[in-house]
């Protein structure tokens, strides 16, 4: 664990492990409160489920999407890009758009908090040497699993206070925010990628 700490790697450790925690609370919140939160919000049940189901096609989505724009790109440029759209297409959500928007921009949010996740882990995975990629990713996943505990019971509480739509999307909007802070944080010249980099122009 103390390599993921070494070689410059400090910063960059920390701020994956902040944008996993912001990542996987917003994915987790989504998948167990949105038929509630829709719910409360006025619509049937029937309605609040097939957003969960269109959240989820929407991460499938993202997941492929991003992964052919990171590979062409660049992953810190898509996973940031991504991430700030998922801010906006939540915080879209609290203001109860048409029923057509609504489903687009649920569709939007669940490709851009749940697909990037998917992308986030081949991020990791590419940044650490060989030799610690799997700790680089397990930690950072561990880490970030303690957001996909916190976050069901959180916005359990919110729900319980009765606020207003606005905030309980803005809840799930704002660590997406975070999360694309981090990521921008994210040091590459410390990364496995520059040196595999470097030793190709050497060669």
């Amino acid at each position: 664990m103390k390599q993921l700490f070494k070689n410059g790697r400090t910063v960059s450790t920390i701020m994956f492990w902040v944008a996993f925690f912001m990542c996987l609370f917003v994915m987790y919140g989504l998948s167990t409160w949105l038929p509630k939160i829709m719910e409360g919000a006025g619509f049937e049940l029937g309605s609040s489920l097939a957003f969960l189901v269109t959240l989820n096609l929407g991460a499938v989505s993202g997941a492929i999407v991003g992964g052919k724009l990171a590979d062409r790109f660049g992953s810190k440029v898509v996973l940031v890009s991504f991430l700030v759209i998922g801010f906006a297409a939540l915080t879209m959500l609290s203001f109860k758009p048409s029923m057509i928007m609504l489903y687009v921009l649920i569709a939007i949010a669940g490709g851009n908090t749940t697909g990037t996740q998917i992308v986030t882990n081949a991020y990791v995975s590419q940044f650490y040497p060989n030799e610690i990629r799997s700790t680089g990713v397990g930690w950072a996943l561990g880490v970030g699993r303690i957001g996909g505990i916190i976050a069901p019971t959180f916005c359990g509480v919110l729900l319980d206070m009765k606020l207003s739509l606005q905030v309980n999307f803005l809840a799930f909007a704002i660590p997406c925010i975070i999360a694309a802070v981090a990521i921008w944080f994210i040091q590459e010249k410390s990364s496995n990628m520059a040196v595999s980099s470097k030793e190709k122009k050497l060669v």
